[in-house]
């Protein structure tokens, strides 16, 4: 074992947290937290993989299940075309490979929502596999410990780092995985890091030379798209909300309430005539703001009744809506 991967993996033998996908070995459960865990946090993750995991224990049960309990499940986690990918994956591991989670790097990678990392990380994690994954965490970590100053954004860094870490790489592979994505998220922030409990600063470019604050060099990200919207949280002469299961892309399989890509409330009302949606009153207004991770909603919400006649929405009753996958940008709404 060389000197990098030995103190690396005892360090995190010792410090790793108790989180819940490291207490298995099943590969389908350690794809699960993976996709999971892209863009977000362990902690935030933690609750959502143990409702998930109780819900769908097999890759039969994610193969089988219903639309709207998938999205249900996922509420509130965001990025919803993971969960779309995840029963895409699973129908075909289920069809393609009976069920078992496939142990090369040329099969996981054909798989839907399985990128570089993902197919990589469960390489290593739950079949040991002398595999390098590359997330955020371990760019962060291995740019201030090579001191690299180019974009850690260009394929060439990650690519760089990825060939060096070829060679560290050790049994078990699991725990250097592991470890390295460890250090990133505890020790090694991107702010005010704690480098005098780090395993590997004695050989650390960024550390030594007093740059962690320098290191790593991230490219200015692009301003996001602001757009305004008319929102409606109508009730018909019944009572019951009005809701439209989306199918674009950013929302798909989540139901939002009607809304309309304008400034103008009159001119908003006037599309959801042309929809079959007769707004009878609006009795308040409110405003909201929600942030995805290239757009910005600005959402003027109106409140009020309506009759109805299109079949491209479905009335629920109030005490039901929860049973429905709601985008967090509509949840967040109170009435």
């Amino acid at each position: 074992m060389n000197h990098f991967s030995n103190k690396l993996i005892k360090w995190f033998e010792m410090n790793k947290r108790n989180l819940p996908w490291r207490n298995t070995d099943d590969p389908y459960l350690i794809w699960i937290s993976e996709v999971m865990l892209q863009q977000t946090q362990a902690v935030t993750v933690i609750p959502y993989y143990e409702r998930f995991i109780k819900a769908l224990p097999t890759v039969y049960d994610l193969a089988n299940v219903e639309d709207d309990t998938l999205y249900k499940l996922w509420e509130g986690l965001g990025y919803y075309s993971r969960a779309k990918n995840l029963k895409e994956t699973a129908l075909t591991i289920v069809e393609k490979y009976q069920g078992k989670i496939p142990s090369t790097y040329q099969d996981l990678i054909k798989l839907k929502g399985i990128g570089d990392y993902t197919a990589s990380a469960i390489l290593s994690i739950a079949f040991e596999k002398l595999t390098v994954a590359v997330d955020g965490n371990v760019l962060r970590v291995m740019s201030r410990y090579l001191g690299i100053k180019e974009d850690i954004n260009l394929p060439e860094t990650k690519n760089y780092i990825k060939l060096y870490l070829s060679d560290l790489i050790d049994h078990p592979t699991r725990s250097f995985t592991e470890g390295l994505i460890e250090l990133g998220a505890t020790l090694c922030s991107k702010t005010k890091p704690n480098c005098l409990g780090c395993p590997i600063k004695e050989n650390c470019f960024a550390y030594n030379n007093s740059v962690t604050d320098l290191i790593p060099y991230k490219s200015k990200a692009k301003d996001k798209k602001e757009i305004i919207m008319q929102t409606f949280i109508l009730k018909d002469l019944k009572g019951r909300l009005l809701l439209k299961r989306q199918t674009e892309t950013l929302l798909n399989g989540l139901y939002l309430y009607p809304q309309v890509n304008s400034e103008n409330l009159n001119y908003a009302i006037d599309e959801l005539d042309s929809m079959g949606i007769q707004v009878l009153n609006i009795h308040k207004t409110k405003s909201y703001k929600h942030v995805f991770t290239h757009l910005v909603w600005h959402m003027d919400v109106h409140f009020g009744l309506c009759e109805v006649n299109s079949g491209e929405y479905v009335l629920v009753e109030e005490q039901s809506l929860h049973l429905y996958p709601m985008a967090s940008a509509h949840k967040k709404i109170k009435k």
